[in-house]
């Protein structure tokens, strides 16, 4: 019995070539997604991982910001296995400049002989020499020299606050400790010692550098079991935690390991959506298919009944060639989900300098061609379980391959006095409403995703408008300050003609202390912005309340509000480094791209507090380059403008070759389920079209027959799937807000003039899809078709 299951299910594969081929295309392609989907997920981290690897990375790595405390000493520690030789750090950004582009840079001081453990990656170029400080040697963080555009050996002027110094950049590197940039300001520069200390010495106001080191921690250590032994060994007790800022920046590799998985998470989300899109849309083809297939085969089907087979091996010769074929497919897209997972992690990869390779996971793979053959074949089974339930009597007489009778639709649109032609290509909608149904969900799964799409590219042309949609400023350029005198950047500033007004923003750090347990404190940062201007200028993406106008009031971000469990209304102290703490009324709640963020009035910060930068909005018709290019000459190189919609336009760009490579994935699949759906339907009709051939149709009324149907196909998908694709857009928006640090939602919803284009693109579809099965109806002979019949 197996072995006519098998001649029987090879006879179906040659049989039917061109529908073999279209199912393969659909379930290869599906399973391709789903891979895509779970490797980039999975290998988000490998970049990162191969990273560490090669620069025998440390667990964590302390930074302290109090140059007399001996790090040196948390050597000897029970939870520490190795230390890496502490180096000094400044806690000064200098910067570097090429043409309109500047990039802030932190100092680090490295010796000429790169240390075994704990020690950056060389990407690029070489390492710095033991000659180098002759001629000011420097190398710089490879994710910097990407943005800047500098090549190795490349001449530089390092700016610092004594003025200009020029540096030789030998090569790049990347360190494991931090993200590099753009991902983290300021990126990080390697000099050596002597350099270091020449530099440093000649600093007006006399900054110390900090002193970092890593740490590799014992088998079963924590970096909590490190802390509290570090604070014991350094003799720091409840008292600085509970009225200083804390000593020192602790970070762990599985922070930063964790922070570069989210540059990739808003693909993974979008391949998530679209697999799961892609493996329905398959599936739907699948019954389809299958359905046509057992009612062209159930003459086949009667006899194999007539001579002993089961209800279970009729279901088992339906679904066998299905899962073969689905198994096939299954496993060929697999493998290019893999191949294709690199292009999704390039970025990180990229500024990371490591190979884009995603992590080859044998389970990822099992997973992904399980998913797909469960998939076919929960959607092959009902028609195949009906198969095997025909009655021989029923299967032999074909009389379950008839049509179900007179189309309402084509009797509406006979009363509504369309053509004869188009009503009888309207009939066959109801003749076989379940799989009509079918092609209308799987085209409307792509109306969905487009409805989406469409969404992404009305919040970009927003956003353009008015950044605040996403969270950010809503004004035109962010201007670093670095080391020019305040005095100077606002006197420029005021000069300018450009400028229509601007904001003086201070940023700090900020602390609010929160028990954790029974006699136990926990102190947690949050970024602290006091702002120097009118707050009531500007459209801020407020989400209750208003900006602060005047000293004790703050307004505050939506993330902030979910992490501190506080919001309008409230009062709140915290720290900012001065001699007091400071309270102050929650006014308002707002948006804001970067995460815990809380606004106050400068004037409420220590008297120490500089502005950090400028926010600068702009007369209409400023030629923003341009205008940035004048700030930058006009400051000696020492304000860094940075053109928010050149920004936004660079991220929109990103994700478009993304968008637009499912979208098509998804609308190749519709395109299949509809083309496979006339064919079966062509072919069912073969008598239909004999008589009406008989009774005077002409070949281009058949072919317009077939495509009034299939057009009306695409237009009731279209009507169906626009509402739903709102709801989805509306659900996935906040699913990216989530995941991003904005914390609520954010998005513009695609108006109606964003959606018209959605008809035209169906009908073309539509449109493509009919070719072959009009181009068969067209060409059927009568006398074959009759006797076929």
């Amino acid at each position: 019995m197996l072995q006519a299951i098998l001649r029987k299910t090879r006879a179906d594969f040659a049989s039917r070539p061109l529908q073999t081929a279209l199912l393969f295309i659909v379930i290869a392609a599906a399973a391709a997604t789903l891979s895509l989907a779970l490797n980039v997920q999975a290998s988000a981290q490998a970049p990162y991982d191969r990273l560490r690897e090669k620069s025998n990375g440390a667990d964590l790595w302390l930074t302290s910001l109090d140059a007399n405390i001996d790090l040196a000493s948390l050597a000897t520690l029970d939870a520490v296995a190795e230390m890496g030789e502490p180096y000094r750090i400044t806690t000064r950004n200098y910067s570097i400049r090429k043409d309109d582009r500047k990039q802030q840079f932190a100092l680090l001081e490295m010796p000429s002989g790169l240390p075994e453990f704990d020690h950056p990656v060389v990407t690029g170029g070489r390492w710095l020499s033991e000659s180098g400080d002759s001629v000011n040697e420097i190398v710089i963080d490879n994710g910097a020299a990407r943005l800047l555009g500098i090549e190795a050996g490349e001449q530089v002027q390092l700016l610092t606050p004594s003025g200009s110094q020029p540096f030789t950049v030998v090569g790049f590197a990347v360190t494991p400790s931090r993200e590099p940039a753009p991902n983290s300001d300021p990126a990080y520069a390697y000099i050596l010692p002597a350099t270091f200390s020449r530099l440093t010495a000649n600093d007006p106001a006399d900054e110390e550098p900090g002193i970092r080191a890593g740490f590799r921690l014992k088998a079963g250590a924590t970096p909590m079991n490190f802390t509290e032994q570090a604070f014991a060994k350094l003799n720091i007790g409840r008292i600085m935690l509970d009225d200083g800022p804390p000593p020192f920046d602790f970070r762990t590799a599985a922070d930063v390991a964790e922070s570069m998985k989210e540059d990739s998470a808003f693909d993974v989300i979008f391949l998530q959506v679209f697999s799961v899109f892609a493996l329905l849309a398959a599936g739907l083809i699948i019954a389809n298919a299958v359905g046509g297939q057992v009612l062209s085969q159930l003459h086949d089907i009667g006899i194999l009944k007539a001579v002993g087979f089961t209800p279970r091996q009729i279901t088992a010769v339906v679904m066998l060639p299905n899962l073969a074929l689905s198994a096939v497919a299954g496993l060929a897209g697999v493998g290019a989900g893999l191949l294709l997972s690199p292009f999704f992690l390039r970025r990180s990869a990229d500024v990371l300098g490591v190979p884009s390779m995603a992590a080859f996971d044998p389970r990822l793979l099992a997973i992904s061609l399980v998913v797909v053959v469960v998939i076919v074949a929960v959607f092959t089974f009902l028609p195949a379980w009906r198969a095997g339930r025909t009655r021989v009597v029923r299967a032999l007489d074909g009389a379950a391959s008839k049509g179900g009778g007179a189309s309402r639709v084509a009797h509406v649109a006979s009363r509504l006095g369309m053509p004869r032609v188009v009503a009888m290509g309207l009939a066959d909608l109801s003749r076989r409403r379940l799989r009509s149904a079918m092609t209308i969900v799987a085209l409307g799964i792509v109306v969905i995703t487009a409805t989406f799409s469409l969404g992404l590219e009305a919040t970009f042309a927003a956003t353009m408008d008015d950044p605040s949609v996403i969270g950010a400023p809503p004004y035109d350029i962010v201007a670093d300050r670095d080391a020019y005198p305040d005095a100077d950047a606002r006197a420029l500033l005021e000069a300018s003609p450009e400028v229509d007004s601007y904001l003086a923003n201070y940023s700090e750090d900020g602390w609010i202390t929160l028990p954790t347990g029974p006699g136990h404190l926990n102190r947690v940062g949050f970024e602290l912005r006091g702002i120097d201007g009118d707050l009531t200028e500007g459209r801020w993406a407020m989400r209750e309340g208003r900006m602060p106008i005047e000293n004790g009031e703050a307004t505050v971000s939506t993330e902030w509000v979910r992490r501190f469990s506080l919001d309008v209304g409230d009062s709140v102290t915290f720290d900012a480094g001065g001699d007091e703490p400071i309270t102050v009324k929650i006014v308002g709640r707002y948006v804001d791209i970067e995460g815990e963020v809380m606004i106050v009035k400068s004037s409420m910060l220590p008297a120490t507090s500089e502005p950090s930068d400028y926010l600068i909005a702009t007369v209409d018709g400023t030629d923003l380059k341009a205008f940035s290019g004048k700030l930058m000459d006009a400051s000696g190189g020492n304000l860094a403008p940075e053109i928010l919609l050149a920004t936004i336009s660079d991220i929109r760009d990103q994700f478009r070759s993304i968008l637009v490579l499912l979208n098509s994935v998804l609308l190749a699949i519709a395109g299949i389920n509809l083309l496979s759906s006339l064919l079966l339907s062509v072919r069912e009709q073969r008598r239909d079209f004999a008589i009406l051939k008989t009774v005077g149709f002409t070949p281009g009324q058949v072919v317009l027959s077939v495509f009034s149907g299939s057009v009306a196909l695409a237009l009731i998908a279209v009507v169906v799937g626009l509402p739903l694709g709102l709801v989805a857009t509306k659900i996935i928006f906040g699913v990216l807000s989530d995941s991003t640090s904005a914390g609520t939602d954010i998005g513009t919803m695609p108006g109606l003039s964003w959606l018209l284009p959605i008809v035209p693109v169906a009908v073309v579809v539509a449109g493509l899809a009919t070719l072959l099965p009009a181009r068969r109806a067209s060409s059927l002979r009568v006398a074959e078709a009759m006797r076929y019949e």
